[in-house]
């Protein structure tokens, strides 16, 4: 038990002490929800403005088509500790959709994930995510146009995983 409670307090005061690593300059990813290409600018170590090319999907099919779209957000890390923060992400996201029915699609959300810091463990400069995005979306055609209202979980959002590597 004593080692225990010794082992505890040694890793308590060791944390008090540790310094988050550096995250400024460019970052460059992948992210998931969309499956999207990102490009990460810090304007401060606990800010970021992200802008995302999502990878196209193709449908083939009774329902052939495509599906195109881009996205930006500003990221905040809360808490940042050496090995692990909390990120919160308002968003944006802009899709076009080409299938049976041509539309296109607004979606503003906000995104909550853990990210880990692989510095300690041999990757540094490298950060993963995960947790999940969560919005409205707006979806505007020639025939219709609907309004998903209040919180939805489809794409373009859902559950989020991803990596950055800082430059």
């Amino acid at each position: 038990m004593k080692k225990i409670v010794f082992l505890t307090i040694l890793l308590v005061w060791t944390l008090l002490f540790a310094q988050p690593p550096e995250r400024t300059g460019i970052g460059v990813g992948y992210m998931t929800t969309p499956n999207s290409l990102v490009y990460r600018m810090s304007w401060s170590e606990k800010t970021f403005f992200d802008i995302w090319l999502d990878i196209p999907e193709f449908y083939a099919g009774d329902d052939e088509g495509y599906q195109i779209g881009a996205g930006a957000g500003y990221a905040i890390y809360l808490m940042r500790q050496q090995h692990f923060c909390y990120m919160i992400r308002p968003q944006i996201s802009l899709r076009y959709i080409n299938s049976s029915i041509n539309y296109a699609e607004l979606g503003l959300g906000i995104a909550g994930a853990v990210v880990a810091h692989l510095d300690s463990i041999g990757a540094p400069n490298t950060d993963v995510f995960a947790g999940i995005s969560t919005g409205m979306v707006g979806q505007f055609g020639k025939k219709y146009t609907v309004f998903r209202i209040p919180l939805i979980l489809d794409k373009p959002f859902g559950i989020l995983v991803g990596v950055i590597k800082y430059f």
